[in-house]
């Protein structure tokens, strides 16, 4: 046996239980889609001055929704759970996770979003905005990975905000799937170039 075929034999060796792995762990039904909301909030003062905190009113409902969100009713009614952080745009750090930051009922199923981190976010007397990433739950699926966006415009530190929340993150075992499938190439490559 050749230098070749035994990288190709030991390859396929490793290989196999990464593939018998990851299919193990990949998710069944993984959610997809996007799903909007809109109600007020207030913040309880300028961001980057210290721990700032996040006050979700009790009138938050479902707008439109994509993919799973698709077919739940306009004014859904959605539960907001509070949130602090400190610093200022890129700099901004979540104090705790939020569990969960929203979440609703419809049609006997449950949905829900745990904040885990924040990613951007700035408050001041007449308008805030934020990103982050966190993960979406609902009944019958596996949770996700997501991202959010909040923004909107008021007066003295009271906003009317919209926020969506979208599925649009690559899963960590794909990307190191693809990298290892890269990998595994050029090995290949690599080695059969040494063998001309």
């Amino acid at each position: 046996m050749n230098r070749t075929n035994l990288v190709l034999v030991v390859s396929a060796f490793l290989v196999i239980p990464a593939f018998s792995q990851l299919r193990a762990e990949a998710p069944a039904a993984a959610i997809t889609g996007s799903a909007s909301f809109f109600g007020t909030a207030s913040a309880s003062g300028p961001s980057g001055g210290g721990l700032t905190s996040i006050t979700f009113g009790s009138n938050w409902s479902f707008v439109t929704g994509l993919g799973l969100y698709a077919g739940i009713p306009s004014g859904t009614p959605v539960a907001f759970n509070n949130f602090s952080f400190t610093g200022d745009g890129t700099s901004v750090v979540l104090t705790a996770p939020v569990l969960p930051l929203w979440s609703f009922t419809s049609g006997g199923n449950n949905y829900s979003f745990n904040l885990q981190s924040l990613s951007n976010g700035h408050t001041e007397s007449g308008a805030m905005a934020f990103t982050g990433m966190g993960t979406l739950f609902a009944t019958g699926f596996d949770p996700t990975p997501a991202s959010f966006s909040m923004s909107g415009t008021g007066t003295n530190f009271v906003y009317e905000l919209s926020f969506v929340t979208n599925t649009a993150v690559p899963e960590p075992s794909s990307i190191a799937l693809a990298g290892f499938g890269l990998a595994l190439c050029g090995a290949v490559s690599y080695f059969r170039r040494r063998r001309v």
